[in-house]
């Protein structure tokens, strides 16, 4: 009976984690370049159940035989990060950039090298070109110091400023991404991480939207509350019944 209710419980505690995954998705579905998240889920390790006092049972000294598993619960794994590309929108804005392939843009925080698909940059004060966040984007020759009023940027990811070359974006790309895990509106590294060289294609006037469905997430969130609601039931009912045992058949 008590076993009852810790599995109940452990599912309700993994559904509450999975209702903050799907809701932060949804809370950055117009979040550029965002990549949505899942949770990995697995069970406790199975218990083997018998049947005792089962005269056909044989070789087991107390006349059971067994009848198969039990699970014990379940729990989060992990929040596995899903690196498709979103959609990609129009914008005019010739600082507005997008990669259309693989690759992350790189870019210099207070913190260390991260890394984003969010190519929403813009000029501050030292004519440096930064991220919606104020941090520096990287080139190829450390952070890139726009000059000129003209900015143009190739598919290749060069950047000119009135049709001089100024630096080439600094673009990253992994053979394994799952090396890599979030920090804020960011991505670093985990551990050691080597760079692939891979072909790359920008497109200047184009940013990146975020790879959330919004029906996909909505009837997630509604499997994972139904469920939720389900080991709630589960452990009222299995309250209920300890209940009775301990209220009526001990007074017996």
């Amino acid at each position: 009976m008590i076993r009852g209710l810790y599995t109940s419980a452990s599912g309700m505690t993994s559904q509450m984690t999975l209702t903050d995954v799907v809701t932060n998705n949804l809370a950055n579905v117009n979040t550029g370049g965002y990549k949505k998240d899942i949770a990995i889920t697995k069970d406790f390790r199975e218990m083997l159940i018998y049947r005792i006092n089962d005269p056909a049972a044989r070789g087991f000294g107390f006349n059971a035989s067994p009848i198969g598993t039990l699970g014990t619960g379940v729990i989060v794994d992990s929040i596995h990060t899903i690196h498709s590309r979103g959609d990609v929108r129009n914008t005019g804005n010739p600082l507005d950039v997008a990669i259309m392939g693989a690759g992350y843009f790189t870019v210099d925080t207070i913190n260390g090298t991260r890394y984003t698909r969010n190519g929403s940059f813009s000029i501050n004060s030292g004519r440096e070109l930064v991220t919606s966040g104020g941090e520096r984007v990287l080139g190829q020759n450390g952070p890139i110091i726009i000059a000129g009023n003209k900015v143009t940027i190739d598919e290749t990811g060069g950047i000119y400023g009135d049709g001089i070359l100024i630096d080439n974006l600094k673009i990253a790309t992994f053979a394994d991404q799952n090396v890599m895990e979030k920090e804020g509106p960011y991505f670093r590294t985990r551990g050691p991480a080597q760079e692939v060289a891979g072909q790359v294609q920008i497109q200047q006037g184009f940013l990146e939207g975020s790879n959330v469905n919004v029906v996909s997430e909505m009837v997630n969130l509604i499997s994972v509350y139904r469920t939720y609601e389900a080991n709630q039931k589960m452990v009222q009912t299995q309250d209920e019944t300890l209940g009775k045992a301990v209220n009526d058949v001990a007074r017996i």
